[in-house]
């Protein structure tokens, strides 16, 4: 038990720390994209700017006017929720960080628990710019969570498992991304829109809403919703490195630098979106799941497993 407990608190201080400087590479890569420089001043190369930014809002002043315990309340869920879920990743065979045969589904479940933190903390301003925010949040992220749950099912068809670990072995021989790259380019994108990133960032549009569900939110508490955005980018881009491109520390037993590698790789693709696309419209972040996505999850929900039935049966 203490093991355990040793092991998920050295994962969240990583994943702090890895919060605090994807800040910082994020802001680096748009200012390249840009032909500007970024943060320069503070530190080597601007190495301590996070550190520097995490101190400034911390000490500013909290602005809690509204008397609603709710309003309080919903960053440190929103957090909790983004913290539980990674200490359901499973990082190494070795490792006694908890991996449960119902792993995919645990995460897929508190992953939905967020839509209720996002649409209190809008509710809970008392602000209408607020309210719209978190409302369109909440349309955004169930709307996107129905095809990202119709698509790790094709994935859990190949593995016949729900435990990440196992759909991670059964990568061996070949990665899921070349039987499914149609499924993986749509949770890719589908992921995208769950964590509320450009284009799909019509939550926090700062022409219409001001700054969407946390336009109220200032020093610790806005901190706590920031850091669980960015704690959702990594941990959206470990399940697809998982799902789709199998996770090589479970498979060889070695160093985490390959896995490590991906990981990067799909949030660097988080962040080149943001500095390309512009935002798109609410009826077409509409369309786009409800006539596109999801006939198409769908036909991959029931041809593949004809496909498997039929080679199982003739092979």
């Amino acid at each position: 038990m203490t093991l355990k407990t040793i092991q998920n608190l050295t994962t969240i201080i990583t994943i702090l720390l890895a919060t605090a400087f994807l800040t910082l590479i994020e802001r680096k890569i748009l200012a390249s994209t840009q032909i500007r420089k970024g943060p320069n001043i503070v530190g080597i190369y601007g190495l301590s700017q996070p550190i520097a930014d995490a101190i400034k809002l911390i000490i500013k002043e909290t602005i809690n006017y509204k008397i609603n315990h709710f309003f309080i309340i919903t960053p440190i869920i929103t957090i909790s929720i983004a913290f539980t879920a990674w200490t359901l990743i499973p990082l190494d065979n070795k490792s006694p960080q908890s991996s449960p045969n119902i792993g995919m589904m645990l995460i897929f479940a508190l992953s939905s628990l967020s839509v209720y933190s996002i649409l209190l903390s809008g509710w809970a301003s008392n602000s209408k710019y607020a309210l719209l925010g978190s409302i369109r949040a909440t349309a955004q992220m169930i709307s996107y969570e129905v095809a990202i749950g119709i698509i790790i099912l094709t994935a859990i068809y190949l593995s016949s498992s729900l435990n990440l670990s196992t759909i991670s072995i059964t990568q061996q021989f070949i990665w899921y991304i070349i039987p499914l790259f149609p499924a993986f380019t749509m949770f890719l994108i589908s992921s995208i829109a769950e964590t509320n990133r450009t284009p799909f960032d019509l939550t926090e549009s700062e022409s219409e809403l001001v700054s969407g569900f946390n336009t109220e939110y200032s020093s610790i508490l806005f901190t706590l919703l920031f850091l669980a955005e960015y704690i959702n980018i990594l941990l959206m881009a470990s399940i697809l490195s998982i799902l789709f491109l199998s996770n090589d520390t479970l498979l060889t037993q070695k160093t985490p630098l390959i896995s490590s590698t991906k990981i990067i790789i799909i949030t660097y693709i988080f962040i080149w979106i943001r500095s390309t696309y512009p935002r798109m419209r609410y009826d077409q972040l509409m369309n786009l799941l409800w006539k596109s996505y999801l006939p198409l999850s769908l036909t991959l929900t029931i041809i593949l497993p004809s496909i498997i039935l039929l080679t199982t049966i003739h092979p």
